[in-house]
């Protein structure tokens, strides 16, 4: 009689706790369902091990890494943009145009005094996740140099960061004179300006606007820009900032750099990018409308 009755409670148990367990898994199967979807994402590669996702492309905020990167501008909405960071700059991607809509990057005297020789390894960037890229053959016999936009010079504190700045997203076609002449004497005042100030945030990139028919090159159809810009800017950290920015046309001229400067409100105008948006407003306000060839030593 003992040992039914002990039969009879353990059946009773063994049923209360299948009837909870189900109970259990009802109402959890409930709460999943009723949690609402996640809206649709877009995701921007940029190093191997760093995802940018962004939930409304169409109106997204100036981008904010970890590192407050003050060289990077505010993210665009006019035109094709993938943002793509590699080592020791960042870029903004244009698929329509197989150009960067813009590269920038900080500048310290450690980049440029390394010992790394030129890579002269010009690559696809096998980063890029949307759309065409461009190749080494949409360069070759096309009368075109490939210009870096972050140079070589600048990178030459390690191999990575050499070998990335031949990656081709960082490249456009340039005249070779102009290559050689303004462009070159530019990055390297820039340098300078690194050495004297301990710092720079520079961004450079080509001038395309709508509405103009462009001349391409190669199979993959790489853009011709007509023009160039690049701005610069240093900051105490505080309350003052200086910038300049210049605007190059893509053949040879040998001016004086004081020839092609102008404030950074201009290139904006120009250009439709708004640079440097993690400044103090005021303090960007400041910097942008106004340049000073005199304070930025070396620059004639």
């Amino acid at each position: 009689m003992g040992s039914t009755l002990f039969v009879f409670l353990l059946m009773k148990l063994q049923t209360h706790i299948l009837i909870l367990l189900a109970c259990w898994l009802s109402a959890l199967l409930c709460f999943s369902c009723s949690k609402p979807k996640e809206s649709r994402s877009e995701t921007f590669l940029t190093q191997s091990d760093q995802v940018i996702t962004t939930q409304d492309t169409k109106k997204r905020k100036p981008l904010k890494s970890p590192n407050r990167r003050l060289e990077i501008p505010a993210y665009l909405t006019d035109r094709e943009e993938e943002i793509v960071y590699h080592t020791d700059f960042t870029l903004s991607y244009n698929r329509r145009r197989l150009l960067p809509n813009w590269v920038a990057w900080k500048l310290t005297p450690t980049r440029f005094k390394g010992k790394e020789q030129r890579a002269e390894n010009f690559q696809p960037d096998f980063t890029i996740q949307h759309g065409p890229i461009a190749y080494d053959s949409d360069y070759r016999q096309s009368g075109y140099s490939r210009g870096h936009m972050c140079p070589a010079a600048d990178c030459k504190h390690s191999r990575a960061a050499m070998n990335e700045c031949f990656l081709l997203s960082n490249i456009c076609p340039q005249n070779k004179e102009f290559n050689a002449g303004d462009w070159a004497e530019l990055e390297s005042i820039c340098r300078h300006w690194a050495n004297v100030y301990d710092s720079i945030f520079v961004v450079c990139g080509p001038v395309v606007e709508k509405n103009v028919q462009y001349q391409t090159i190669g199979k993959n159809r790489v853009t011709v820009p007509q023009r160039f810009f690049k701005v610069v800017m240093r900051w105490n950290g505080r309350n003052r900032a200086d910038a300049i920015g210049f605007i190059y046309d893509n053949h040879a001229r040998h001016h004086e750099m004081s020839y092609y400067a102008v404030s950074v409100d201009e290139v904006e105008q120009l250009t439709g990018i708004d640079f440097y948006p993690l400044l103090p407003k005021d303090v960007e306000r400041r910097a942008e409308a106004t340049f000073d060839t005199r304070r930025w030593k070396g620059m004639r």
